[in-house]
């Protein structure tokens, strides 16, 4: 018959049913001899016509082979001996894959840590070899287990693999039923046979009869060969019974996953190992084969009898390992033959890493993970070099551009338009203003908010103290919370990111330092000059804004940021000892507290009240106390008290000593995970509150100076200024050449708040927190420019964006998600984004200002303890702190899994540590200079200096490793899995 010639034996492929088998096109050509077989390699052979191969080939592209994730589970055939020489038999789970490997552990039935499978290369050259020479059938047509496992055998007995004798032997093993450590084994007993032993198998002998008096219901005895065997029947209820399931695995794997089912084990009546691999050509449900009740697509059987050298089981997990592969098993849903399947698998091979045999220390191996990753970084190179570098500079230009929308939706890229990006930023940020709102509306938000007060009113109690002590009770804690009260709610009803938080940070701190030392040493109106700092800042702010100098935050690399964050770090530690020493200065240790007395001409009987003075306002560097409520003086023996210099190193000390503890209680080992994180969340203001608590139980009788806060709404100090200032002039005239000097000193304070903002903002807006609503840098900075005038003008500190209290308001309301396979990451799938947290943190601050009764009981001590803690935590997350530690730790400590570490010489490493070390000390002694208003003008310097000098001295390379972006520090290298989280300084590498 010519096919070729003749159109009315053509076949109309579109008219056939999906369903439609390879061995029907046979009949519908009309051929006698066209029926498929395994050929000599196992794939599946059709006649030779050419109009039979076109309709076959075209018949497979009408199956489904697009990849879907796998649960792959091992199942071994064990045999148990029990009493009355019983033999139980059954397939027991050994092992599963969804990403990582996991392990029965013996006969606990509990499961193991999930893992990275290791391979013995042996186990891998066996499977090659069966892979080469077995069986391979792709795309089989099944209706249901029992219909699979028969096409199964058929195929390996026309294939020679298993004799005809043991067809019933094999197939009934192959349909035992599986037993799973999340269920009650299920056993089949046998009596021995010398031979053979006949496997009976679910559903399968329709002629038993029912034993109801010694078994259950479900139970028939049947009369094979002579020999009693008990049989449990799956029943239709069995099948649909959610208890032979394991439900809690089945919410870790993906929607739309499919099983990879791996039979191995020995059968000592085989005559040799048979091995097939089965891809079924549509995913198929069933019952039985798997703890989870997902459709299965591929089945892997390797059997035979115990033969020397060869380990099935180990077989098996080399094939599950490989399926679990993402590469492997894309290319074994594709592939159309033998060949696809064995170059997966020699790609799989050229991409593993073998450990030769020995006897070696685990400290001697490099990093596995960076070894293969630099194997294949390498391969890749080879392969497509152009490609490479195309692809590297597109992912440093997105890191730069932060969305995750590219350079298209670069929130940073200039318009050319005055405010161009303002307009930009109201048009993306503000139609979403309504679903900013209903999204804070759920229980995570108000734990967030919760939390956040907490981590927001800490800080700026602590900063309060120190600003009182700074600037001489012009402006305390009562400012300082009214100012971030105001600034935070208005920027969480009108900015463009609502999940940064506003707050006072040290560079601040260091910045309000400077204005009132450089004011009240040239004799200027402090607030009065300080409020037209406040006007020029918003000026600049719109100057900025209108010319789209955001863009400028790109070339703030990870250099210039942690010698930012390191001085910081530096002045919060020095601070705070400096202030432990003048408290032991004022109030010296002495033997004999007679002699103290006698330092001052005093006795006994002049000494005041030694307990808490009502509104003390006392400053450590002046030696006179002076009460808000009248202009009276309290004798100056209140500085020289017993045991206040020890009691206050106590506190101090103590608070630093648990708020660190809890920090690093989040990751411990210990108690549950809510309560680690809890109590590593809510560590300072704890430490405060059990410091407070024993300070008020030790009472009168040590003096210990509190926080100066008024009993009632009203600034620190009344009588010496008010809510509002003069801009003419409070105290003395202001004149007009010092209103203009004002410009001078706003433009250092406007980069510090620019800086920390936009920084911030990068930060929290990194394309992997997948944020959807857009950002807003412009509209932001405009909002930081006017809080800077509406502060100048009630003489509140100055703002910004706080990076550390933005992140953990970020960590906070992530959604992470709990369906994750065992071992593998937590995904993050969104972040609530709101405004409903950011307004109620903030008026929470507020409502803080009228607990004075309660704040005033707060010892300057335990702030002090606080700001140590912030610069001593503040260091985990810098890098430079961590390549300071390796100039003293010896070279064969050094972590070889750090890039920084692993690619620089060392010299070159010392050598930008070195360089970094200077550029503090410089930026340092220009802050204790007189001219300390100007450190930030030096630090912007630092960015060209990073750009053009820096390279003549490093390659690019080495710059790419030490400067990198996103370089996971030393101490942070070992947070890994599900039970751990970087820690929130750690993952802000800016100042507090």
């Amino acid at each position: 018959m010519d096919r070729t010639g003749s159109s009315k034996n053509k076949l109309d492929l579109e008219s056939l049913p999906a369903h439609t088998e390879l061995h029907e096109l046979d009949l519908l050509l009309g051929e006698e001899d066209g029926r498929h077989a395994g050929n000599q390699n196992g794939t599946v052979v059709t006649s030779q016509e050419d109009d039979y191969k076109l309709i076959v080939e075209n018949m497979s592209s009408l199956l489904d082979r697009s990849p879907h994730q796998l649960f792959v589970e091992l199942d071994e055939l064990v045999t148990e001996q029990h009493e009355d020489d019983v033999e139980l038999w059954e397939w027991r789970e050994k092992a599963r894959w969804i990403k990582f490997e996991e392990n029965v552990l013996g006969q606990a039935d509990k499961w193991g840590r999930p893992h990275v499978a290791s391979l013995s290369f042996q186990s891998l050259i066996h499977l090659h070899k069966a892979l080469e020479n077995s069986l391979i059938y792709l795309d089989m047509e099944v209706q249901n287990a029992s219909d699979m496992m028969e096409q199964v055998v058929s195929r390996l007995i026309s294939q020679g693999q298993v004799s005809k004798s043991n067809e019933d032997y094999l197939k009934n093993a192959l349909l035992l039923r599986h037993s799973h450590p999340n269920e009650k084994a299920k056993y089949m007993n046998t009596n021995k046979s010398n031979s053979q032993f006949l496997l009976a198998r679910s559903l399968s002998y329709a002629g038993g009869k029912e034993d109801s008096k010694e078994n259950d219901s479900r139970a028939v005895t049947i009369d094979m060969d002579s020999h009693q065997v008990l049989v449990k029947r799956m029943t239709s209820a069995d099948a649909s019974d959610s208890k032979h399931y394991n439900l809690e695995l089945l919410k870790k794997i993906p929607e739309g996953a499919e099983i990879a089912s791996v039979l191995v084990g020995t059968l000592k009546d085989l005559d040799k190992p048979c091995v097939m691999l089965v891809r079924l050509a549509r995913a198929e449900m069933l019952d039985n084969l798997s703890e989870v009740p997902l459709p299965i697509r591929f089945l892997f059987i390797c059997l035979g009898p115990p033969v020397p050298h060869m380990d099935y089981v180990e077989i098996g997990r080399s094939l599950s390992t490989l399926m679990s592969n993402q590469r492997f098993h894309d290319a074994a849903y594709s592939a159309m033959d033998r060949s696809a399947i064995l170059a997966a698998m020699n790609e799989f091979l050229d991409e593993s890493l073998v450990l030769p045999p020995g006897d070696f220390d685990s400290t001697t191996l490099l990093p596995i993970m960076y070894m293969a990753q630099q194997k294949l970084k390498e391969k890749k190179a080879k392969e497509a070099k152009a490609k490479a570098e195309l692809e590297q500079q597109k992912e440093e230009l997105s890191n730069l551009s932060i969305s995750s929308g590219g350079e298209e939706d670069d929130p940073l890229k200039r318009t050319g338009r005055p405010f161009g990006g303002l307009i930009k930023d109201i048009r993306t940020r503000y139609p979403k203003y309504l679903s900013d709102i209903k999204d804070g509306l759920n229980f995570q938000a108000l734990a967030a908010l919760i939390f956040i007060y907490f981590a927001a009113v800490s800080p700026a109690i602590t900063f309060g103290g120190l600003l009182d002590d700074k600037t001489d009770s012009y402006i305390g804690a009562s400012e300082l919370l009214l100012g971030t009260t105001i600034g935070g709610i208005l920027f969480s009803l009108f900015s463009g990111q609502p999940l940064l938080i506003v707050g006072f940070t040290g560079p601040l701190l260091v910045f309000e330092e400077g204005v009132y030392t450089f004011a009240t040493s040239n004799n200027i109106d402090y607030l009065s000059w300080r409020l037209w700092i406040g006007i020029w800042i918003c000026i600049i702010a719109i100057i900025h804004v209108a010319t789209e100098a955001s863009f400028l935050v790109r070339f703030v690399s990870r250099f210039t940021q942690e010698i930012f964050a390191f001085l910081i770090s530096l002045i919060f530690i020095y601070e705070t000892f400096a202030k432990l020493v003048l408290i032991f200065q004022t109030h010296p240790l002495c033997w004999n507290f007679e002699d103290c007395l006698a330092k001052t001409g005093r006795s006994f009987s002049y000494l005041p009240h030694i307990g808490p003075v009502e509104n003390d306002t006392t400053s450590l560097l002046d030696n006179t106390t002076t009460s808000s409520n009248s202009s009276a003086t309290v004798p100056i023996d209140v500085l020289v008290q017993p045991n206040t210099a020890l009691l206050s190193m106590t506190l101090t000390l103590f608070t630093f000593a648990m708020a660190y503890y809890f920090k690093g209680l989040r990751n411990a080992k210990i108690l549950g995970r809510t309560i680690r994180r809890a109590l590593g969340d809510f560590g300072v203001p704890i430490a405060i509150l059990i410091m407070v608590i024993a300070d008020f139980l030790i009472g009168d009788d040590v003096y210990t100076q509190k926080l100066a806060v008024p009993a009632t709404f009203s600034p620190t100090s009344p009588e010496k200024r008010g809510w509002f200032i003069n801009p003419l002039g409070e105290e003395k005239p202001l004149p007009i050449a010092h209103m203009f000097s004002a410009a001078i000193p706003a433009l250092v304070g406007a980069i510090l708040i620019f800086l920390e903002t936009l920084i911030t903002g990068m930060i929290v807006n990194k394309k992997e927190h997948k944020l959807s609503k857009g950002t807003g840098f412009h509209l932001d900075i405009l909002l930081m420019g006017l809080f800077g005038m509406v502060n100048g003008f009630m003489a509140l500190p100055f703002v910004t964006c706080a990076t550390v209290r933005s992140v953990a308001h970020t960590s906070a309301l992530t959604v992470i998600s709990k369906n994750h396979a065992p071992g593998e990451q937590p995904k993050l799938e969104k972040v609530i984004e709101q405004r409903v947290t950011n307004f109620g943190v903030h008026i929470l601050v507020g409502a803080s200002m009228f607990l004075g009764m309660v704040l005033k009981y707060i010892p300057i001590a335990t702030l002090f303890g606080v700001f140590l803690y912030m610069g001593v935590a503040s260091l985990g997350g810098i890098q430079l702190y961590q390549r300071l530690v390796l100039l003293i730790t010896p070279t064969k400590h050094h972590p070889m899994d750090v890039g920084y570490v692993r690619y620089v010489r060392l010299l070159k490493m010392h050598m930008f540590t070195a360089i970094q070390v200077l550029c503090v000390g410089v930026l340092w002694a220009v802050k204790s200079s007189p001219a300390a208003l100007a450190f930030p003008f030096v630090l912007i310097l630092l960015v060209p200096f990073r750009s053009f000098v820096l390279p003549k001295i490093f390659n690019e390379e080495e710059l790419a490793e030490l400067d990198k972006a996103d370089s996971n520090s030393v101490g942070a290298l070992d947070k890994a899995g599900e039970e751990n989280e970087p820690d929130f300084y750690e993952q802000a590498h800016m100042p507090i």
